[in-house]
């Protein structure tokens, strides 16, 4: 493995410390969403290891931008939700921050793969183990789309997402 990715992983897992994803350690949750990223490289596994650290520590973007360059650090802050209780307010906000994301920026585009990595493992985990978590996912799933949804990238990542939130792969690439 590239001792960048290994330098993400271990620092994440460092500044997660002992944050539970369910009743697993939260590297289990960052591992998920780099394995779903791995076939978009390795700016794209950095990121899905990164993706909640500013969100979730008290990690700063300089500070990811320092360890990690300027293009992770922004692909990382595109995908962390702003500090609000309100969940659909937080979502709202971040589906119009994610909606307007042109995917000829590189960060943007990691930003949008990741983002999509991250709610697939949510969709996954939550399937098996949480029917409260699985049924908001199903709930949010047309603005999360809207907001995230870019022909041609990631498109097989969206047909297992569908398939798992609605049933219907075969909707996946129509608007």
């Amino acid at each position: 493995m590239d001792s960048r990715y290994l330098v993400a992983q271990a620092f994440a897992k460092s500044r997660h410390g002992d944050q539970k994803y369910g009743e697993f350690p939260y590297a289990v949750h960052l591992n998920a969403v780099a394995k779903l990223a791995q076939p978009f490289g390795l700016d794209a596994m950095i990121v899905a290891q990164l993706h909640d650290i500013i969100e979730d520590t008290d990690t700063s973007f300089d500070e990811l931008a320092d360890r990690f360059g300027f293009t992770i650090a922004d692909a990382v802050n595109y995908v962390t939700d702003v500090k609000l209780e309100d969940r659909a307010k937080r979502k709202l906000e971040i589906n119009q921050r994610l909606a307007a994301l042109n995917v000829e920026e590189d960060a943007a585009r990691l930003a949008l793969i990741v983002k999509v990595c991250d709610r697939l493992a949510n969709v996954r985990s939550s399937s098996q183990s949480s029917p409260r978590h699985y049924k908001m996912y199903q709930y949010e799933h047309p603005a999360f789309k809207e907001a995230v949804y870019r022909p041609g990238l990631c498109d097989d990542l969206w047909v297992e997402l569908n398939a798992l939130i609605i049933g219907q792969p075969e909707t996946v690439l129509c608007k």
